[in-house]
């Protein structure tokens, strides 16, 4: 296991963040499990991810969620989001879990590592089965999804399904 843990955001990690984010700005790649703008206050962005926790705040068609990120010696590696429970539309597009690790992080297990951490707190979120849904091209998703007992259910129009019992 990558050395780490999963951390709630706080407000020491204001520069750590910003790292972070930029990273993703800069590659260009598609940040999954963060959902506000680089440019949104550290504050408001913990006060709201509290809000969406207790499922309050809560955007149209969105479910209760949880969001950690991967921090390793103050570095914020990856974030992972857990939503409670599925609807339709997320049990087509999006699962229980959707998680990005930064581009300079990646290929070192820390999507593997961040993956278990949250299956765990999936279990405490009483979710039985959890589903991941990820590009059929992404290797690294791929790789840390059957690492951690994900079965293949279906794979179609470039993506696959997986569900983990947890």
């Amino acid at each position: 296991m990558v050395k780490g843990q999963l951390v709630p955001l706080s407000a020491h990690h204001v520069k750590a963040l910003e790292v972070f984010l930029r990273e993703f700005e800069e590659s260009g790649d598609e940040l999954h499990g963060y959902f506000f703008n680089r440019s949104t206050n550290i504050k408001k962005v913990i006060s709201t991810l509290e809000a969406w926790e207790r499922g309050d705040e809560l955007v149209d068609g969105w479910v209760p969620n949880s969001t950690w990120f991967w921090e390793n010696d103050g570095v914020l590696q990856g974030v992972i989001n857990v939503r409670h429970h599925l609807t339709a539309w997320l049990e087509g597009n999006g699962g229980h879990i959707g998680y990005s690790v930064a581009p300079s992080q990646r290929q070192q297990g820390v999507a593997t590592s961040m993956l278990r951490s949250a299956l765990t707190k999936c279990k405490e979120l009483e979710i039985p089965k959890a589903m991941l849904i990820c590009d059929s091209d992404n290797a690294g998703s791929i790789k840390a999804i059957e690492a951690n007992n994900g079965v293949l259910e279906r794979e179609e129009n470039g993506q696959r399904w997986y569900w983990i019992e947890l």
